[in-house]
């Protein structure tokens, strides 16, 4: 069964600025995602845990999953939540690395719609930065923003990118785009 939500996704490569527009949107007190890949992969460095990409890629996508229908299942159908990514940024990161689109990440994509429009944050090297978890270069980042916004076009969303402003205005833009609808 298909299930659709008032949960607007927000996206984009990583480090251009997407988690830190979902914490402007949950100190505005709006209900927000986790980031759900960064959490598991610090939970499990600290406990010596394999749950991890570079140790067992299936587990760590199927825990992500959970996660993320979880949060799905969680917000309620009257309710407006947002994101930090979604089912098909999985489907997006597994064709990138290598895996192709696997049927599971199909099914899922399909079964659990968010709301019609995604939010990207651009390609921003100003603001780009990578860490121990974050590994990517810049033009890395770039590649995956590029199959993140396929995927999401493949799977019928409509694209909205937000403009290249500090993380408060960015926020209200964004708001503004939603009243607008």
């Amino acid at each position: 069964m298909i299930q659709h939500k008032q949960i607007y996704v927000i996206t984009g490569g990583p480090g251009f600025g997407k988690t830190l527009l979902i914490e402007a949107l949950r100190s505005s007190g709006y209900l927000c995602s986790e980031e759900f890949a960064r959490n598991l992969i610090e939970e499990q460095t600290a406990v010596g845990g394999s749950i991890l990409p570079w140790k067992n890629s299936k587990l760590f996508q199927e825990e992500i999953l959970k996660k993320r229908i979880e949060f799905f299942e969680s917000v309620p159908d009257s309710a407006m939540a947002f994101a930090d990514r979604g089912i098909p940024d999985q489907l997006a990161f597994a064709e990138y690395n290598g895996f192709g689109k696997p049927d599971i990440l199909i099914e899922k994509a399909r079964e659990y719609r968010y709301a019609p429009i995604v939010f990207i944050t651009p390609p921003w090297r100003e603001i780009f930065e990578n860490d121990a978890i974050r590994t990517e270069t810049f033009e890395e980042a770039v590649k995956i923003d590029l199959q993140i916004r396929k995927t999401y076009s493949d799977l019928n969303y409509r694209i909205i990118e937000l403009p290249l402003l500090p993380v408060n205005q960015r926020r209200d833009k964004l708001l503004q785009i939603l009243l607008k609808i």
